[in-house]
């Protein structure tokens, strides 16, 4: 659910003088996505045990599609990461999307062990700009994980997506696949009042949790790798997909170890300094 406040005027007069200033889509109109990231830290020589590490993902989404300035709304992100990692969801606590949603993501409704990582996103709106705050919480047997999102200014907003995480079998190429459907409320803040994503970053992994293996007590991250040396690189894909008919947009990118690469010029920060 998500609830929307203005200063001064009613939301549906305020909506409802926004959408007469709608223009219609423009000929030639596009959106465009890239993404870049990093895991964290590089891992230097040899280890001969498997590294905790952490994992950024940044994504920026450009073009003109509403209202001749800004990209169409993303209806679903998916996400695809290669082979090489150990994904430890299943020992680490979890947190229930209806329990988060029931409290407006409050942190006291899951485990802290549960919470997995955070970030940020900006949206906009009829010209509007938000920043929303992203927590994110390892799913019910780490098979999903989940994105809480909250905003006061200059709207409110209170999301949640229930992302469905995979370990691949037998793809060749990558061996982790996970699936955002970007939720009614964060497409469209009211009728006909549609929300183009123009930026976001997560950080996911870092923690850690003591399990049992083979008779002894041992350390496992919620992330780990065995290489990821300084100036590597590893692939990843994603496809966002749009509404209105525009096409979706599959981007094959990559992930630096220890330092993501560099975004093009053509995807510049939604706002100044979100880089």
């Amino acid at each position: 659910m998500s609830v929307f406040k203005t200063a001064g005027v009613t939301v549906a007069t305020a909506l409802a003088f926004a959408a007469c200033l709608l223009a219609p889509t423009l000929a030639g109109a596009r959106t465009s996505a890239a993404l870049s990231g990093a895991v964290t830290p590089a891992i230097t020589g040899f280890p001969t045990t498997p590294q905790n590490v952490s994992l950024t993902l940044e994504g920026r989404v450009v073009g003109d599609d509403i209202d001749g300035a800004y990209p169409a709304t993303t209806r679903r992100i998916t996400l695809w990461f290669t082979h090489g990692a150990r994904v430890n969801g299943r020992w680490f606590a979890s947190c229930r999307a209806a329990r988060l949603i029931a409290t407006r993501g409050s942190r006291s409704a899951c485990p802290k062990a549960s919470r997995i990582g955070g970030g940020w996103a900006f949206g906009t709106a009829i010209s509007v700009t938000a920043r929303l705050q992203m927590e994110v919480y390892n799913g019910p047997g780490g098979r999903s994980m989940l994105f809480y999102f909250h905003a006061t200014n200059p709207v409110e907003i209170s999301e949640l997506i229930d992302a469905r995480f995979e370990q691949l079998r037998g793809n060749p190429r990558y061996g982790f696949k996970l699936t955002l459907p970007v939720p009614p409320g964060l497409q469209e803040i009211s009728d006909g009042m549609v929300t183009s994503l123009r930026q976001f970053k997560a950080t996911v992994g870092g923690a850690t949790v003591k399990v049992r293996e083979h008779g002894r007590t041992v350390k496992r991250g919620y992330i780990e790798a065995m290489t990821c040396p300084p100036g590597a690189r590893v692939i990843v894909r994603g496809l966002f997909e749009f509404n209105g008919g525009v096409p979706s947009q599959t981007v094959d990118s990559y992930l630096g170890c220890g330092q993501g690469p560099p975004f093009a010029p053509e995807f510049p920060p939604s706002v100044a300094g979100s880089d």
